[in-house]
């Protein structure tokens, strides 16, 4: 957490309102809620722990268990809506590997935490032709080869269809690996849980794994104990988004790429990178 990280959070719940089209009278009580919120909210924490301790007090104002769940279910389906055209162009690629990669990158836009709006079309349309400006593909690709289980650990809903890509790719190019993809125990802003996942057939190419964690991030010591033991077994662990880097950047013990496109200065800092670039970065333990 940083002070920008402050005011990023508290204008979340603004967010929140007007993406909702709430009256003017609830989105003043959110605001009110998450004010009083705010001096508890402590700088040796990482922003979405502190998330998930906000996201429910909205919910329970707008009475929504899920608050994002229709724009999640629009999200995918503009998602699916490009999908075919990105398919195409990870299949027609020299690279297959490096060319899914950079779709699920261009899936990461979808971040209610980070935007209210994303121009998924324009993102699709550039991805493929912007190098990584952290590029640590090449460490992932070797990993991968001799990887017995990879785990990717999704992000928001609608991107998780370009993960799926992702991981058709991989299980085409390594068929021994065993794969599994991580999502949200309970909602949590536009992060994909079971729900979307199955919808989306994920299941067909992973294991769906439900980490357990109600922050908008891998928490690992928030995880359950059987997507613990699963964690620990993997080879290889692809981490999706601002908030799993946020979350493991210091804790992962797993050999772990992040995959995510920088959408705030407080992450462009840590990473030593520019908002608006995309990383493949290896992160984590090498055992």
């Amino acid at each position: 957490m940083t002070p920008e990280c402050v005011v990023c959070i508290f204008s979340q719940a603004l967010r929140v309102c007007r993406t909702l089209g709430v009256e003017e009278a609830t989105a003043k009580a959110v605001l009110d809620r998450v004010g009083c919120m705010v001096p508890a909210w402590r700088f040796d924490e990482n922003p979405p722990q502190v998330a998930s301790r906000v996201y429910p007090e909205i919910g329970t104002i707008l009475q929504r268990e899920d608050i994002y769940a229709e724009v999640k279910a629009e999200a995918t389906r503009h998602a699916e809506a490009l999908l075919p055209v990105v398919k195409e162009r990870v299949a027609r690629s020299p690279d297959r590997l490096t060319a899914a990669l950079k779709a699920a990158v261009a899936g990461n836009v979808i971040d209610l935490a980070a935007t209210h709006t994303f121009d998924l079309e324009a993102e699709v349309a550039k991805i493929f032709d912007t190098p990584f400006a952290l590029d640590d593909s090449g460490a992932l690709r070797d990993a991968l080869g001799s990887a017995r289980r990879l785990l990717v650990v999704g992000d928001n809903a609608g991107e998780h269809l370009f993960d799926k890509l992702l991981m058709e790719t991989v299980a085409s190019l390594y068929p021994g690996l065993t794969i599994a993809y991580a999502v949200r125990g309970v909602p949590i802003i536009n992060d994909v849980t079971r729900k979307e996942a199955e919808e989306a057939g994920i299941g067909e190419v992973a294991e769906i794994l439900d980490s357990g964690v109600d922050t908008p991030g891998l928490d690992l010591s928030r995880a359950g104990e059987p997507f613990l033991a699963w964690y620990d077994s993997a080879d290889v662990v692809i981490a999706k988004g601002m908030g799993n880097y946020e979350c493991l950047e210091d804790t992962a013990t797993r050999p772990t790429w992040f995959l995510l496109k920088i959408k705030c200065e407080v992450v462009a800092a840590s990473l030593g990178r520019e908002v608006g670039d995309i990383v493949c970065y290896k992160g984590g333990c090498d055992a």
